[in-house]
C-alpha cells in the first residue's frame, strides 16, 4: 500500500504543478491584456470595414501609387511590414499593411470565423472600403492561405502578388482530431497553454528564433514589435478560437487544392528563405510550379521571415519583380 502511495504522488505531483503553472500563465494573460484596440493602435493607422470586422491599416507612399497589401502570417500584424513599405513608398507605391485577426489591433469576428473563407473575404472587403482595384497582393507565411484564396476568388481585383515562404495545405487530406487535437478544443486546456506560449511576452524572442536563420536581426526592438499587440483585451482568447480553426482545416477552401492554381494567371512572385525550416524550399517549388506565370527567388541564408531577417535582401527581390512588371 505504501508502495502504491509513493506512486500515485511521484505520478500526480508534476501534473499538479503542471496545472498550477498553466493556471497562473491564464490569470496573467488576463491581467497584462488590458489595451483597447482602437485607442492602443499606432499613431497614423486607421480602421476600415472589412467584412465583418473593423480592420486596422498602415500606410505608406502617395495615395494614388499603385496599390501593394502586405498580408502577415500567424503571430505577426502589419508593423512587421513597415521597413519594406517605407522602401517601397520612396518609389511611388501605395503601400498597405493589415492586421488580419486576431492578430495585431483589428476587431475578433463575432462568430470567432477564422477559416480560410473568411480570412480572404475580409481581405477582399477592405478592398472594397478602399475602392482598390489592379492590387499587388503579398502573402506570407499562414497569411499566404488567405492570400492565395482571395487571389482566387476575384482574380480579375489583381495586377500581381508575392508570395513569400507561405504555408499552404495543398492537397492535404482534412485534419483530423487526434489526442492533442481533442484536448486543445476544451477551453479549460487550450486557453492556458495560449496564455503560457503563444500570448506569453517573455517566449516572443524565443519563438522568433524557432522560425528564422537570422537570429542577429532580432533585436530587441524587432521583438517588442511582435509583444506589442499582445497587450490588447481578449487576445488569448482570441488566439485560442484561431488555433481551433487552424487545427481543424477541413481543406475545402479553393487554395487546399493544386487544379484551382491554374486560374491564377497573373504574374507571380515566389520568394523563400533558402534555409527555411517551417515551410521547406521543396514547398515553395512546387508552388510555383502549379501557377502559369510564376518565379521562384530563394534568398540564402534567410529562414522563415526573409523581411525580418534580411529586409535589404527582401526588398531588392520583391523591388526587382515590381521593376519587371513596370
Amino acid at each position: 500500500m505504501k508502495f502504491y502511495k509513493i506512486t500515485i504522488a511521484v505520478v500526480a505531483t508534476p501534473i499538479i504543478a503542471l496545472v498550477c503553472v498553466l493556471g497562473a500563465a491564464d490569470l496573467l494573460a488576463h491581467s497584462r491584456e488590458r489595451d483597447v484596440a482602437q485607442s492602443a493602435a499606432p499613431v497614423g493607422s486607421r480602421f476600415v470595414r472589412a467584412a465583418d470586422v473593423d480592420m486596422l491599416i498602415q500606410e505608406r507612399g502617395p495615395a494614388n501609387g499603385k496599390p501593394i497589401v502586405f498580408i502577415s502570417g500567424a503571430g505577426a500584424w502589419s508593423s512587421t511590414w513597415l521597413p519594406t513599405m517605407n522602401y517601397l513608398a520612396q518609389a511611388g507605391y501605395h503601400c498597405i499593411a493589415v492586421d488580419l485577426p486576431p492578430f495585431g489591433y483589428t476587431s475578433r469576428p463575432a462568430a470567432d470565423t477564422y477559416d480560410t473563407d473568411h480570412q480572404a473575404l475580409r481581405i477582399l472587403g477592405m478592398l472594397d472600403t478602399l475602392k482598390l482595384s489592379q492590387v499587388i497582393l503579398v502573402g506570407h507565411s499562414f497569411g499566404g492561405r488567405a492570400t492565395v484564396e482571395a487571389l482566387m476568388t476575384e482574380p480579375e481585383r489583381f495586377k500581381a502578388a508575392v508570395l513569400v515562404d507561405v504555408a499552404l495545405s495543398i492537397d492535404q487530406a482534412p485534419a483530423q482530431r487526434g489526442l492533442i487535437g481533442n484536448l486543445l478544443a476544451l477551453p479549460v486546456v487550450a486557453r492556458p497553454v495560449i496564455a503560457a506560449t503563444a500570448t506569453n511576452p517573455r517566449l516572443t524572442g524565443w519563438f522568433l528564433r524557432k522560425f528564422t536563420s537570422r537570429h542577429d536581426a532580432l533585436t530587441p526592438e524587432w521583438i517588442a514589435v511582435y509583444q506589442r499587440p499582445l497587450s490588447v483585451v481578449g487576445t488569448t482568447v482570441a488566439y485560442e478560437n484561431w488555433l481551433d480553426a487552424f487545427l481543424n482545416d477541413p481543406g475545402l477552401s479553393k487554395s487546399s487544392h493544386s487544379p484551382d492554381y491554374a486560374s491564377l494567371t497573373m504574374p507571380v512572385d515566389v520568394i523563400w528563405g533558402a534555409t527555411d525550416g517551417v515551410t521547406p524550399v521543396s514547398d515553395g517549388l512546387r508552388l510555383s510550379r502549379l501557377l502559369p506565370d510564376a518565379q521562384m527567388n530563394v534568398l540564402p541564408g534567410i529562414g522563415h521571415i526573409p523581411h525580418v531577417e534580411d529586409n535589404s535582401a527582401f526588398n531588392r527581390a520583391i523591388g526587382s519583380f515590381l521593376a519587371r512588371l513596370s
